[in-house]
């Protein structure tokens, strides 16, 4: 998940107002009080203030978050960011506006999510001031197309221009892997691939030599397109391309996700239950076929056939009735089957019933936010230039740009004294992509891409030296 070079902000605990405490909003004060930052809420909801004050070292404010009287009540004047997630665009936008009236010095982040605002997000960082722009929908729609156009993973996040890609997958039974440890089997697997971590029974492990693989793992694997590939078909799980797909709900991400992959020759069908939306998505959405109907329904998906899509993802309002539809597709056959949840994460369960592929947009909009927060307040020379949250949060995937300030320059990899559950998974070095082996070398200007157990809180590249 990338976004511009970041301008350093000296120190390392920040004093951030967060306006808006929904589902994102409370998510990211969770994270952020967890990195020992000063938290500041503002709601109109007193039941929603109330739970962030019970459960989290916050300070909690009443009121509209566009308000100068509320957002100087909360600090603005000292404040390093203010982040404005509320469930309007316009009320987000405002806020930012209002809290660069009152100081100069604040950075700001808007969600917006209406197509007609986001197509215009440049202009508007411009005329408002916005520091940076998310858009939770369009960020989930680009996971999705990324896994569309690799199908045998999970989940798929592209780095360094899509050059490197980090997949993942369930180990299964009669894999090769399963009783095995990585050191035994590392030479009847592709070269250019790293297994970077694996998640099991809700733990991540930083995997070494001695991991030993166990039937449903969730691996996670760093490694350019043709090795991972190589992977899929020595596993015997190789899917061919994707050429029709289905959704069921039209929202946003609907949208922003047929403007993506009608560009890539597919086939899109989309069943929504309100005939107000379908006319709606019909002008808007050419691509597509729009069919009016109860998506959740199974005559209304026999009708259309689902048996005989490549894919088919399930992203309606409700996380019950997305994975119910879900598993419906699983049972019919379906190659690729994903699902959005935003709400009910038991894995475990998830698992068990096939449903691999759960997009959040939630977690995505906080990666987002979070790496953006580590980049200011870098003090002190490698700058983050992108964040991914991996194993449901319990661990994660940073990049930065080596500066002439790290100490580990020009060092052979192999004699890097490496804190525990810490991997080197890619350098950039130029224009040149690879995945890292004892003697290679870290130069300034080059971009290297760490693993990390959340333990480890790695806001600079020193940060990964004992």
């Amino acid at each position: 998940m990338w976004y511009g070079t970041l301008r350093a902000v000296c120190g390392t605990k920040m004093d951030i107002i967060i306006v808006g405490d929904g589902k994102v909003g409370y998510a990211l004060a969770e994270q952020l009080t967890k990195e020992s930052h000063n938290i500041t809420i503002i709601d109109k909801n007193e039941t929603a203030l109330r739970k962030a004050d019970n459960t989290l070292d916050v300070m909690c404010v009443k009121g509209n978050g566009a308000r100068a009287s509320v957002l100087l009540e909360a600090g603005v004047e000292e404040a390093d960011l203010v982040i404005a997630v509320t469930s309007r665009d316009e009320m987000n936008m405002l806020t930012c506006l209002t809290a660069k009236k009152l100081s100069g010095n604040v950075r700001t982040i808007a969600r917006i999510r209406d197509p007609e605002y986001y197509e215009e997000y440049i202009s508007l960082q411009e005329q408002m001031g916005i520091d940076m722009v998310i858009n939770p929908e369009f960020t989930a729609a680009q996971e999705i197309a990324n896994i569309l156009q690799f199908p045998s993973a999970m989940n798929i996040e592209l780095f360094f221009g899509g050059k490197e890609r980090l997949i993942d997958f369930r180990v299964q039974e009669g894999d090769l892997l399963v009783g095995n440890k990585l050191s035994k089997i590392s030479g009847k697997l592709p070269q250019n691939i790293l297994f970077v971590a694996v998640e099991r029974d809700g733990e991540a492990f930083i995997p070494n030599g001695d991991f030993e693989f166990q039937v449903y793992d969730r691996v996670y694997v760093m490694g350019q397109i043709t090795g991972i590939t190589n992977l899929f078909k020595i596993l015997g799980r190789y899917i061919q391309k994707i050429n029709t797909v289905m959704m069921v709900g039209g929202g946003r991400t609907s949208y922003y996700l047929s403007k993506i992959i009608s560009k890539l020759g597919m086939v899109i069908k989309i069943i929504e239950i309100n005939s107000e939306k379908c006319l709606e998505l019909s002008e808007l959405i050419e691509e597509a076929t729009i069919i009016e109907g109860d998506g959740t329904d199974q005559e209304v998906l026999d009708s259309e056939n689902i048996e005989e899509v490549d894919a088919f993802i399930a992203m309606t309002g409700r996380d019950e009735e997305n994975l119910f539809t879900a598993m419906y597709g699983i049972e019919k056959g379906v190659d690729k089957v994903i699902t959005i949840a935003t709400r009910i994460r038991i894995p475990e369960i998830m698992n068990k019933l096939g449903l691999d592929s759960i997009i959040d947009p939630k977690m995505i909009t906080t990666s987002y936010i979070i790496g953006y927060v580590r980049g200011m307040q870098n003090s002190r020379g490698s700058i983050v230039d992108a964040l991914y949250k991996i194993v449901d949060g319990k661990a994660e995937v940073i990049s930065f740009i080596a500066t002439g300030s790290s100490r580990l320059l020009n060092i052979p990899i192999k004699n890097l004294p490496l804190k525990k559950e810490i991997i080197i998974a890619c350098i950039q070095h130029r224009s040149t992509v690879t995945i890292p082996h004892g003697n290679e070398k870290i130069a300034v200007g080059d971009k290297v891409l760490i693993v990390t157990k959340n333990s480890h809180v790695i806001k600079d590249l020193n940060d990964i030296l004992e």
